[in-house]
């Protein structure tokens, strides 16, 4: 009878896991009702990630892995987003791309639903962790999901770099209450957080670190009354370090090595996020805006800025608390004020004018990553506190914000901007569309001289195969120095050799021309053959890549025997 019992037990266990996996897949499917279309989209950065997309399902397809060089785009020069902007996250839509020959809208809508749905998963997972109680997970999960923030980084900006990051800002949350306030025993949760972030938006990772200082600043005194906490927490940061290094390393690497457009780039002057910070009039929007985020004076016809008055009216009911102090509630109060002040950081009340601190953010209304997950938290939390009927109150509370939800996308404009963007092809042609601002050029790059030339007699033009990133051509020159200029953007890792007609190769020097940013190859003069250049890994990417991914698996293992130690130690 026990056994009966225990399969029982599992077989109820699985199907309110299926239950509830469906049921996410259904909110996440509806929160992206407006793409459930063959329309085209129009985003503000879309048409840049819509090719890193395409760049690496098409490395894929050449049986280049892992991606370093987008190589079809500046004309076929190439260009390092592979290394230079964290991307892999997109190597899954990517491979359902290259798997299914799916046009890259359709994977990119797939993808979306995909990210909303691990979005919910996590935000679910952090907030049951925290508050240990389901009603206050299922409605923080369907705030979060739902936030106008968050659907304004869809269906308006683009974002897809922030829109990545909210999937892994809650657990940032959770690691360090788990640390601070909880048992102390996952510490290693704020660790996966970081690697998320970092591996999915380079700005929101600089971003979220003060975040992190900042509450264990304000809980140093929990954290050295206790040393298993601070050793905890130093664990954390040491993991996220390593975790990291698969991306930062081969980024230093070339920042080490050759100097780019984006190191010359002026951080926004405080006059202009005083700008584009947000007018009173906008605070309570709650709609999807469609639009622009600077191009106005009077900002009314900008894009939505605010978190949205539903969230805003949430999180006051902080207020009607009973019993609520600062040693009981000591995390949520922290979270509430930090909330609320930084959105008082996107208004024009802030003196932005007179702090140059945070100006790398570049807008004001960034911050509003952390103002929504901070207002849902204390927001969800503190409904849950105050209704008797707990449960009732949360599915009543949850279909509301469905219904207000669905009001809001149906209204959805998805492409705003339809004298320009009227086709696929303009949304992502054009340099502006394939590498944005073109940041990771390396200085001095020519992005017109599209010729493979010995730098001694321009003049003369060779023939060349390409295939990615990897450039074939026959070289017979006996009396020119060979300086061959090969149309392709220098970015450390070119690799080159000759091969003579009885098969003997010869490795040739790859050094930056100068002149124009592309690959030179130098060699003995009188070398002639078959030349063969193309990128390949270095030894700090295969170091970096090989560190962070044995800590990864590392990480596994470490998780799967703590649980099965805790298990044991339950039974």
């Amino acid at each position: 009878m026990e056994k009966f019992k225990i399969k029982d037990e599992t077989k109820n266990k699985i199907i309110s896991f299926i239950k509830f996996i469906v049921i996410v897949l259904a909110l996440s499917i509806f929160a992206c009702q407006p793409y459930l279309n063959n329309m085209l989209i129009y985003t503000h950065d879309l048409g840049y990630h819509l090719n890193r997309i395409i760049q690496i399902s098409k490395n894929i397809d050449l049986g280049i892995f892992p991606s370093f060089i987008h190589s079809g785009l500046l004309n076929n020069l190439g260009y390092a987003n592979s290394i230079f902007y964290p991307e892999i996250f997109l190597i899954f839509p990517a491979i359902l791309m290259s798997l299914l020959k799916l046009h890259v809208l359709t994977v990119y809508k797939i993808f979306l639903i995909g990210v909303t749905f691990f979005t919910f998963i996590s935000m679910y997972i952090s907030t049951n962790g925290i508050f240990k109680k389901k009603e206050v997970a299922w409605l923080s999960s369907i705030l979060y999901v739902f936030s106008l923030y968050r659907l304004t980084d869809i269906y308006v900006r683009g974002a897809v770099g922030e829109i990545l990051s909210l999937i892994f800002l809650p657990l940032i949350f959770y690691g360090l209450y788990e640390i601070i306030f909880g048992k102390n025993k996952k510490w290693w949760i704020v660790s996966i957080g970081l690697f998320g972030i970092a591996n999915s938006h380079l700005l929101s990772f600089v971003m979220v670190l003060p975040v992190v200082v900042l509450l264990c600043l304000l809980n140093i005194d929990k954290i050295f009354k206790d040393k298993k906490k601070l050793l905890n927490l130093f664990l954390s940061a040491i993991l996220a370090i390593i975790l990291c290094i698969g991306f930062f390393g081969p980024v230093l690497e070339q920042k080490a090595n050759d100097k780019f457009y984006i190191d010359g780039q002026t951080i926004e002057s405080s006059e202009a996020l005083k700008e584009r910070s947000m007018s009173l009039s906008m605070f309570f929007g709650s709609n999807i805006k469609a639009g622009y985020a600077v191009d106005s004076t009077t900002r009314n016809d900008g894009m939505s800025e605010g978190v949205g008055a539903i969230l805003l009216i949430f999180a006051m009911l902080i207020f009607f608390r009973k019993g609520i102090n600062y040693k009981e509630n000591r995390f949520e109060l922290q979270v509430f004020i930090l909330g609320i002040f930084l959105c008082f950081m996107t208004t024009k009340l802030f003196p932005w004018e007179k702090i140059s601190l945070f100006n790398v953010i570049q807008f004001p209304f960034r911050l509003n990553l952390f103002t929504t997950i901070c207002l849902v938290l204390v927001g969800a939390n503190s409904f849950i506190e105050i209704v008797t009927n707990k449960k009732d109150a949360c599915i009543i509370a949850c279909v509301f914000i469905l219904i207000i939800s669905g009001y809001v996308l149906s209204n959805v404009t998805l492409n705003f901007n339809p004298d320009i963007y009227q086709s696929y092809e303009n949304l992502v042609t054009g340099i502006d569309h394939e590498t944005g601002s073109s940041e990771y050029l390396p200085v001095n790059s020519d992005i017109k001289d599209l010729d493979l030339y010995n730098i001694n007699n321009k003049e003369e033009k060779y023939e060349f195969n390409q295939t990615g990133s990897k450039i074939e051509f026959e070289y017979n020159e006996k009396e020119l120095n060979m300086e061959i200029n090969i149309p392709l953007i220098y970015y450390k890792g070119y690799k080159a050799s000759i091969e003579d007609s009885n098969g003997n190769k010869t490795k040739l020097e790859v050094v930056k021309n100068e002149n124009n940013g592309h690959v030179l190859v130098k060699g003995e003069k009188g070398l002639t053959g078959k030349i063969t250049v193309e990128y390949k890994m270095t030894i700090i990417q295969l170091i970096s890549y090989s560190i962070s991914s044995i800590a990864f698996v590392g990480l596994i293992v470490y998780i799967v025997l703590d649980y099965k130690k805790e298990k044991n130690l339950g039974n």
